[in-house]
């Protein structure tokens, strides 16, 4: 499964390096979710459904733009063909495609695969066997008295957020939570945290599916807001405020 995701990974990459910034940002409909959808988004998914078909990859859908597609398989593939788009658009090189393989939930989840779509760079997990970047083992953080936190920061965050970056010797804020939880797996930051007031904001199980399943599998963990771990249906209507952290020292100066 790990060489058809980093397929599917790689055919969105080629697909969308073409496209220019003006191509990326035309609006071109609304996706399943009920949002705008972008034509980067839609010339990434097309190119992750392309590859399900001509290699015969049997795995139902859920993605941002499609929605639920049922091809009569019983795992699922959870897709963010682009997660980070307004930093595609903009032409800020901070973006990747997400895709996770399970059922059920989010802790159902049993392969996952995050590539920086500016990079190449490719973050990968099998559930009981370790994560990876780019075919190396990679860690969670060992804690320590310097800490950086990735969080959203915006004027739609939970004054909450300002709070808790305030612990933190450094903070940063870079537009695509898949790559930002895959940060604190791989032991590049400490912490990640996205709390909105307005539920409809946060994040979804296409989101963090893969990445939360490449956290864990380095020995970090995902909680929601109320202090739970994290689980999601397979759904694109449910949303959850998280944290996630890669030692219980860092997690402390999240709540």
């Amino acid at each position: 499964m790990r060489e058809k995701l980093l397929g599917m990974a790689g055919a969105v990459r080629q697909a969308v390096s073409a496209l220019s910034l003006e191509e990326r940002a035309k609006s071109v409909g609304m996706g399943a979710d009920g949002t705008p959808t972008s034509y980067i988004d839609k010339v990434a998914e097309d190119a992750i459904l392309r590859y399900l078909d001509d290699k015969d990859v049997r795995l139902n859908v859920l993605s941002e733009e499609a929605g639920i597609i049922d091809r009569g398989f019983g795992d699922v593939l959870v897709a963010d063909p682009i997660d980070g788009t307004h930093n595609a658009c903009a032409g800020i090189p901070f973006y990747s495609v997400s895709l996770a393989v399970g059922k059920d939930s989010l802790s159902g989840m049993r392969e996952g695969l995050v590539m920086n779509l500016v990079t190449g760079d490719a973050f990968h997990a099998s559930k009981g066997k370790g994560a990876t970047l780019n075919g190396a083992s990679i860690r969670v953080k060992e804690p320590g008295a310097e800490k950086l936190l990735m969080a959203y920061l915006g004027g739609a965050a939970d004054p909450l957020v300002h709070t808790v970056a305030s612990r933190f010797k450094r903070v940063r804020c870079l537009g695509s939570t898949a790559l930002e939880l895959c940060s604190v797996a791989s032991g590049q930051a400490d912490a990640f945290l996205v709390r909105y007031p307005d539920i409809s904001k946060s994040p979804r199980i296409i989101d963090i599916a893969a990445a939360v399943l490449v956290l864990r599998e380095a020995g970090g963990q995902a909680w929601d807001e109320n202090n739970e771990i994290l689980d999601m249906p397979l759904s694109l209507d449910e949303r959850r405020n998280m944290c996630a952290a890669g030692s219980e020292e860092a997690r402390r100066l999240l709540t």
